[in-house]
């Protein structure tokens, strides 16, 4: 639908998505879970109904869009959902005391079962089937680390290792080879830059990019920053308290400033390359973008209120501070990675990110006003 109208859009669209329908379900459920929305007799009933549909459909083995909208492929990132929905929907029955499911009596064990055993056969990877569009790094697999929480931290590190692979000098790229918003998109494309592809119409589109022209997304620097900030909240190691750090200064170095043309302090979808200068693309600013930041600022208030006055955590070893000119040569390619439109704020925050001093037990106070002062930047 048109979302400034709610009227249906009659443009072609690519609805085979079982990663839209996992997501919906898992969150309507974590609404009941948190006593914020309980399920009225209507909405389990028909959650009930998707969960069976799912298992008609063999989900874990079915190709759709994926989170992309694009290739039909068996996607490690549409089973992930589907896998959060089935085990939020167990501890929901569980923590209510249900002894009837409004779905097959084995339905969610068959999904799970199905689910797991699928991923795990994929996972580190995106796609292995079918062969032509196998892809070992896509930047939706980070939502799996977070915030669905449906791998192990080993896993969760071996995706965040492979997202090395798809990280740019602004923000990160969907995957390598991706055509969408590609090097002046608008006049490759035409005047309806928002139009959905065929599998066929996409092998055009992929004609039209050169490597290392790929759009560079907003969307998922701030999930890696609040999945490192998780990590960190669980181990108490330093290291993943200065990746929390870094990835999210680079998010905040991806706002808009006053020379975009949609407006100063935008967060935007992606920054594509246009006439030789990488700007915003025209779906700024954009609430996804928006929500996983806010998430990363979530998540470093957590990571800061578990710091520990009178000492560090458990294993965790204070930062030695580099030499001067280390310093001043590190801010100065931070300043280089940050976007032309980025607000001098914001390159200051990404610049102070190599200052290591305070400790990362600094007082909690402290550390609120310099969140950006401990991490480093590392080999990022």
């Amino acid at each position: 639908f048109i979302g400034e109208t709610g009227l249906e859009d009659t443009k072609w669209y690519n609805h085979k998505q079982n990663d839209a329908l996992g997501y919906f379900m898992w969150a309507r459920i974590q609404l009941a879970l948190a006593g914020k929305m309980p399920l009225t007799g209507d909405h389990f009933k028909l959650l009930g109904q998707l969960f069976d549909f799912l298992r008609t459909i063999e989900c874990w083995k079915d190709f759709d869009a994926g989170h992309w909208e694009e290739h039909s492929a068996q996607h490690a990132s549409s089973l992930g959902p589907c896998l959060a929905a089935v085990r939020a929907f167990k501890q929901m029955i569980a923590q209510e005391g249900l002894k009837l499911p409004p779905c097959k009596d084995d339905t969610l064990d068959i999904l799970e079962k199905g689910l797991q055993e699928q991923l795990d056969a994929i996972l580190p990877n995106e796609t292995v089937l079918p062969v032509e569009h196998t892809r070992d790094a896509d930047s939706a697999l980070i939502f799996l680390c977070y915030p669905l929480n449906v791998v192990t931290e080993d896993m969760g590190l071996q995706i965040t290792e492979r997202l090395t692979k798809v990280m740019g000098r602004i923000a990160m790229c969907r995957y390598r080879k991706d055509s969408y918003w590609c090097k002046d998109y608008k006049e490759k494309i035409g005047d309806d830059p928002t139009k959905h592809f065929t599998d066929e119409e996409l092998k055009a589109r992929d004609a039209l990019l050169q490597t290392g022209e790929e759009a560079q997304w907003c969307l998922f620097d701030p999930m890696v920053s609040a999945y490192y900030g998780k990590l960190y909240q669980k181990t108490g190691k330093a290291e993943y308290l200065k990746l929390q750090q870094l990835f999210l200064s680079r998010a905040l170095a991806a706002i808009t400033g006053d020379d975009c043309e949609f407006g100063p302090w935008m967060c935007c979808e992606a920054y594509y390359l246009t006439k030789g200068e990488w700007k915003p693309n025209d779906n700024t600013p954009l609430v996804w973008t928006q929500i996983d930041l806010k998430m990363a600022l979530y998540e470093m208030e957590k990571s800061l209120a578990a710091e520990r006055p009178h000492g560090p955590p458990p294993g965790a070893v204070r930062p030695r501070r580099p030499p001067r000119a280390a310093r001043a040569n590190a801010r100065t390619r931070v300043c280089a990675r940050a976007p032309g439109g980025a607000s001098d704020l914001f390159f200051l925050a990404a610049s102070r990110a190599l200052r290591p001093s305070p400790p990362p037990f600094a007082s909690v106070e402290r550390g609120r006003r310099c969140v950006y002062g401990r991490a480093e930047l590392g080999g990022a």
